[in-house]
This record gives structure tokens, sequence and C-alpha cells, in this order.
């Protein structure tokens, strides 16, 4: 590896082979080194593949703006992350993640506060992300003396969230709780209710609609057609299954899906589940 840059005495850009390059972090790795220089591999503490937005002056303007103690602590976060949520945290996330961290940091220095959208869905539709992104909040507070306000939980578990489902972007992860708001404003509107968002019945909706919406945006089925169970459940929940057309019509309208007779079935059951806890309550 060569040094194509070096950014401070702690961060290095170097170039592998003539096509890839990669950030490199360690103690000491960019003291007194200069470009064309080999890199002491001995001091290398975390790596990472740059993606196609990552341009030099970006790395320039972050690694200018963000405190080492910033990204040490975000590189922290991470290790503890990829342990509670699985081996698809990688130190990929650092920058984007400490990039927000900090900012996050010099808003409440600065007194302004940001109200995010679709909170309540996000913390429907991705559980596991928003506990972690809540001890994110607390180990700050606890062991770096940093308090950040309860509204960051959001962002900072869409950025796990963005790890998971494999895309550059929270982009997609967005698009799909937009989704699930315009959904359950459907349920809502064709029952005149207000469903119920601690019940059980709804936590298996919101599971059921994560996964058929990814499964929408990978083309991707593994529902077998059960023509006879599509005829008994539109017969048995005639409401439900009206409603769930409702949903499918959404679906195929804005986002040019084809929604099956399976998932309209399931849409069915999950739909009648979570209303007529609403109507007997």
């Amino acid at each position: 590896m060569i040094i194509k840059k070096v950014f401070n005495n702690n961060v290095v850009l170097v170039i592998e082979n003539p096509t890839e390059e990669k950030i490199l972090m360690g103690k000491g790795i960019g003291f007194q080194k200069f470009p064309g220089d080999p890199v002491d591999l001995a001091n290398v503490e975390k790596t990472f593949v740059l993606n196609d937005e990552a341009t030099e002056g970006k790395l320039d303007a972050f690694f200018e703006e963000v405190p080492l103690e910033v990204i040490q602590m975000c590189a922290h976060l991470l290790k503890s992350g990829k342990k509670v949520l699985g081996p698809h945290i990688t130190d990929n996330l650092l920058i984007p993640l400490a990039d927000h961290i900090n900012f996050a940091i010099t808003r409440v220095k600065e007194g302004i506060q940001i109200e995010y959208p679709l909170k309540w869905e996000i913390r429907h539709m991705y559980p596991e992300e928003v506990a972690f992104a809540e001890s994110v909040i607390k180990w700050m507070k606890d062991k770096e003396n940093i308090e950040l306000p309860k509204e960051e939980v959001v962002p900072i578990a869409m950025h796990f969230v963005n790890a998971r489902i494999g895309t550059a972007e929270v982009n997609q992860a967005f698009e799909m709780t937009t989704l699930v708001a315009k959904i359950l404003d459907i349920i809502n509107y064709h029952y005149l209710i207000q469903v119920d968002e601690d019940s059980l019945n709804y936590a298996r909706l919101m599971t059921h609609l994560r996964y058929f919406i990814l499964r929408q945006m990978k083309k991707e089925s593994d529902i077998v057609e059960e023509a006879i169970l599509y005829d008994v459940v539109k017969s048995k929940y005639p409401k439900a299954f009206e409603c769930a057309l409702k949903v499918k019509k959404l679906l195929e309208e804005t986002m040019g899906w084809i929604v099956n007779h399976d998932e309209v079935l399931y849409l069915t059951l999950h739909i009648h589940r979570v209303t007529t806890r609403e109507k007997t309550k």
C-alpha cells in the first residue's frame, strides 16, 4: 500500500491497487509521512473502503471538522453495534456516523433542536436498531459526558438500518417507513379508529410490512400461492379484505409493484387482527 494523502498524524488515504483506495487509521500512521511513502501496517487500527461519494475534498473537510476523539468514540460504538446487531455493521459506517454525531453535538452547543419525521413508525419498523441507538445515547451521557436529545435516537438508528438493508444511503429505509405510514393511514381511515401501537398485533403487522416491502424492493418472493385460503379469508373478513385492496392499489399505483393474492391474503389477516382488538377495547 502506498500513501496517496496524509490527512493528519492518525489518518491516511492509501492506494492498494490502481483502482482501489482505502482510508487507514492508527496512532502515528501519518506522522512524518508523505504521498508515495509505503504504509507501516503495524500501525493500522482501522481500514475501510471508500464509497463512490467519498471524494478527497469531502474527506479533507471531514477530518478537518470532526475531532479525532469523536471518530474514536464512534469506532467504539461500531464495535459494540457489531456485537449487538450483527456482522453487517462494519467500519464503512464510521465516517457517516461520526459526521452525524459531531454535527449533533454542535447543534446541542448552539441550542438547535431538530424534529425528525416518521419517528414513531421508525421505532416500530426497526426496534433492534432503535434500542441500540437508545443505548448509544445513554452510553455517551454516562461515559463521555455528552448529552444528546432523545430525538437523535431516530437518525442514529437509521445509520444502523442503512448498514443492514445494504444501501449506500438511508433513502430506501425512509421510503419504506413513509410507505408504512401511508398504509397505517389507510387502515385508520378505513376503520375510523386509531390502532393501538403498543399491541402485539401491531408489532406483528409492522414486521410483516417491513419484510413485504423489502421483498418488493429486492424483487423477491418467498410466498407460495394459496388460492383456496385466499377465498376463505376474503369471505370471512370482508372489511379487512377491502382495506387490504386499498393498500394494494396504493402500492401498485405509487410504486408500480405487483401485489399478488398471497400478499393481499396476509395483509388481510394482519389488518383484521390489529383492528379487531381496537373495536373490542
